[in-house]
């Protein structure tokens, strides 16, 4: 990574009022020249899945129970977040007191809660999918938004820890699930083009914990199963991905009893847009004012 260029693609973004710098590396405020970029390409994904079978928007947080019947605390422990929250009563409300002003450790007295910081929007789906019972016959698509965490902290802006995915979901049979996917790969790609942005089509892996990781992410480059569209953002000899496309196989399905209508395990697939590295992309391609963006690109985004 070329860290004068990534720091110099950050210290552009700050000085031309985009992002809000915070003492957290990959933590930033979005000012209004960002974030109405932001929306803007959320409206447009909502135009373009719109023949979903439904639209969710979720804000951060999940049930934590939720998350341990899929097994990502197995798999990415080190990109989670829990929530932890006061529950003690006034005496324990003083000790904690006492224990912060003294500059002592208190965290402690902030157990786990029932919720858990939510990695990516999908994970939301399906759980719920799987609490109403079998999948029609059809399939079900659902279209998702959430506010997502992952702890992986650094000074290159496309790596930001608290970040927007906008997602697609499809559940049902195993052809249904891989029909979809590789449309969307191709749909995305698309997308980008509208957007006047050129992104590739690569293999990809999970940045799977412990082990095992190297195995897994091998079989999963193997079989086939994540693509990413990458394009460079913040650095040229390291493209970014600025959305994902997958097939789990039958992965959440036998996790959490999903079936489908003939009594068989569903599989799923489903391809995610990162809101902020898709706007970030765009003003390191396009200059950092958006009004002089491309006529061509400001229409396909719903600007003019």
């Amino acid at each position: 990574m070329s860290q004068a260029q990534v720091a110099g693609f950050r210290r552009a973004l700050i000085d031309h009022g985009l992002l809000g710098e915070t003492p957290i590396d990959g933590v930033y405020g979005f000012a209004a020249g960002f974030a109405e970029i932001a929306d803007a390409l959320s409206a447009v994904l909502r135009r373009a899945m719109a023949d979903a079978d439904e639209h969710l928007r979720f804000a951060a947080v999940m049930p934590r129970a939720d998350l341990e019947r899929i097994g990502y605390f197995r798999n990415f422990p080190q990109l989670l977040g829990s929530v932890h929250c006061f529950c003690g009563d006034e005496a324990e409300h003083r000790a904690l007191l006492r224990a912060h002003d003294a500059a002592e450790p208190w965290a402690a007295a902030l157990p786990p809660s029932d919720l858990v910081l939510i990695p990516a929007a999908c994970y939301t789906v399906y759980p719920r999918l799987a609490r109403r019972g079998a999948v029609p016959e059809a399939g079900h698509i659902v279209q998702v938004e959430a506010t997502c965490f992952r702890r992986e902290p650094s000074p290159d802006p496309v790596r930001a820890q608290n970040f927007h995915m906008h997602e697609l979901v499809r559940v049902g049979r195993p052809e249904q699930a891989l029909a979809f996917r590789d449309r969307w790969l191709e749909r995305g790609q698309a997308l980008f083009r509208s957007w006047g942005l050129t992104a590739e089509i690569q293999p990809a892996d999970d940045p799977f914990f412990g082990r095992a990781a190297v195995v897994m992410a091998r079989s999963q480059r193997d079989r086939a199963l994540k693509f990413e569209l990458v394009l460079p953002v913040s650095d040229d000899d390291r493209p970014t991905a600025c959305a994902s496309a997958n097939y789990h196989l039958d992965n959440f399905g036998r996790a959490l009893g999903l079936s489908q209508a003939d009594g068989g395990v569903a599989h799923s697939a489903c391809i995610g847009f990162g809101i902020e590295r898709v706007v970030l992309a765009l003003f390191r391609h396009h200059g950092f004012a958006s009004a002089r963006w491309p006529r061509a690109v400001r229409q396909a985004l719903g600007l003019d």
